[in-house]
């Protein structure tokens, strides 16, 4: 992802986030007069209705329809804004003696010049009468959502766009726009048809990245189950590597390890080195216990990064959990001779020491631990003690692991009576001489 989109996802969070909690930053009192305040104006007449004629002439309606016209596309396009003044009259005159449907277009230039001058309230008079005369006017609910947005209005806002969504649009992308701002308008809300709403923007624009992770954000606010959310987006274009890239993240995260790989599959076959792909993929067939998958994925990560540490790591630990002890040690040494000072590696070290001991000691009959047991359990001390001295990224994991063996020492009673042996004698821990 570059870091455009980033910065739009960011942008997008950010924006849910403050819609989210206006109703905490807005006190309660605030939030019922905003319920209270009616969305059209308490009357829609004005001193123009006094222009009303009767028996008026079409053609002098033409007249008259014709001077507005004129003023606007000076003002317009002419560079002289005073003209929506000149304007603002003929319209009305048009408005108030037009019993047609020829010069509807009146009321939505008329708008426009309301808003020249900021002045909303005539603005919104002129489009709830407008839509009054045609509920189906597009351009009118288009303004009258917009002038409600911006006035903080979003249960004024949504009738408009459900209205919009309703009469269709020829062009997919404005049909998106306006599916987008209906879902926010009801997350804003806190309706759950934003999820619906969101879905739609989502199946609109598949390669909409921001998009879909606004769907899961949403999902995520409202109590529901993103991974659904991810996995609709990822279905609708598995190709989208930034889709399948998120689903399977978010399905590795919830357990969901074959859905996980399925989605790692499919970026493999648009970038089959994507060493992320296969390091979930592996990771996948750990967590489901196919261990001998997962070391032959990881290894094909060394096939493309033969030095990759965290893939040798990773082996390492793998085959630690087969009892492969000295196999997993000698990946642990080819990490070390890359980086001696990669503390990664001796924990794991650590970790093979300590699965050895679980290993050896259970496959007796008598309980607890030997003398040699303990000898080995220092050696893992030995590598944690390593770890936290070179690298300060593992400080803290390394202290704790330290901790947690110290009681498995070995006594001075017990290194007296050993006459302080620091071979390991036991057969199991031979891998080790």
């Amino acid at each position: 992802m570059n870091r455009n989109s980033s910065a739009k996802i960011i942008y997008l969070l950010l924006l849910l986030m403050t819609i989210l909690f206006l109703p905490l930053i807005a006190q309660e009192d605030d939030m019922e007069e905003m319920e209270e305040t009616p969305c059209k104006p308490e009357t829609l007449t004005t001193i123009y209705d006094t222009h009303k004629e009767s028996n008026v002439n079409p053609q002098q309606i033409g007249i008259w329809y014709d001077y507005a016209r004129q003023y606007y596309k000076l003002a317009k396009y002419g560079g002289n804004p005073d003209n929506y003044k000149d304007a603002i009259p003929y319209y009305w005159k048009v408005i108030v003696n037009d019993s047609t449907p020829t010069f509807k277009t009146a009321y939505s230039r008329l708008v426009d010049c309301y808003l020249h001058f900021n002045q909303v309230d005539s603005a919104l008079i002129v489009i709830y009468r407008g839509l009054e005369r045609f509920p189906n006017y597009a351009t009118l609910h288009y303004q009258a959502g917009q002038i409600q947005r911006t006035l903080g209005k979003a249960q004024c806002a949504i009738p408009h766009y459900e209205k919009l969504i309703e009469l269709g649009s020829k062009d997919p992308k404005v049909l998106k726009n306006y599916w987008m701002i209906l879902a926010q308008l009801y997350f804003q809300m806190e309706d759950e048809r934003a999820i619906e709403a969101q879905q739609k923007v989502v199946e609109l624009d598949p390669q909409d990245v921001e998009a879909a992770t606004l769907l899961a954000h949403m999902m995520d606010q409202m109590g529901m189950n993103s991974l659904e959310a991810l996995e609709k987006a990822y279905k609708l274009d598995p190709t989208n590597i930034a889709n399948a890239r998120r689903f399977g993240k978010a399905a590795f995260e919830a357990n969901e390890y074959q859905k996980a790989m399925e989605a790692f599959r499919a970026i493999l076959k648009q970038d089959p080195k994507n060493i992320e792909a296969l390091t979930y993929i592996a990771r996948s067939y750990e967590a489901l216990e196919q261990l001998s998958s997962a070391i032959k994925t990881y290894k094909q990560i060394l096939q493309i990064d033969p030095k990759n540490l965290n893939t040798l790591c990773a082996l390492a630990d793998v085959y630690s959990r087969m009892n492969q002890f000295k196999t997993a040690r000698s990946y642990v040494q080819k990490a070390l001779r890359i980086n001696p000072n990669y503390g990664l590696a001796y924990m794991v070290m650590g970790s093979i020491y300590e699965n050895a001991v679980s290993y050896c000691s259970g496959k007796r009959a008598k309980p607890g631990y030997t003398y040699d047991d303990k000898l080995v359990f220092e050696r893992a001390i030995a590598e944690y003690q390593k770890a936290a001295k070179r690298d300060p990224n593992v400080i803290s994991s390394a202290q704790s692991r330290i901790k947690m063996l110290e009681p498995f020492k070995r006594t001075k009673e017990e290194i007296f009576l050993h006459n302080k042996r620091t071979k390991i004698n036991d057969p199991c821990y031979e891998w080790i001489q």
